[in-house]
Parts: structure tokens; sequence; C-alpha cells
């Protein structure tokens, strides 16, 4: 879980300043809405992962 944050943290603040969006989506006009659907975009895709897991051992 620590790993996943880590890597949204890098997105925020190595990503999103790269495209322009400044530190964290901050020059979007909906930063909040951005930050949150980046982790529940990960926390989705996290899940998908741990299922296929499952499904496959």
């Amino acid at each position: 879980f620590i790993l996943g944050i880590v890597t949204v943290g890098a997105g925020w603040f190595l990503l999103a300043p790269g495209m322009g969006a400044g530190w964290a989506a901050s020059r979007t006009p909906n930063p909040m809405l951005v930050r949150a659907l980046n982790l529940v975009s990960h926390t989705v895709f996290a899940l998908g992962l741990f299922s296929t897991a499952l499904a496959i051992r």
C-alpha cells in the first residue's frame, strides 16, 4: 500500500509538473478532483492485480 502511495506521489510531483499541470495538479481547474481520481485509479488497478493473482494461484 505504501509503495502505491509513493507512485501516486511521483506522478504528482514529477509527472504533473513536467506536463505543465503544476505540483500535484495545482494548475488544473479542479486539482482536488484530479488528486482523488489518481488515488482511486491506482487503488482499482491494485485491486485488479491482487484479484488476478488470487485467481491464477
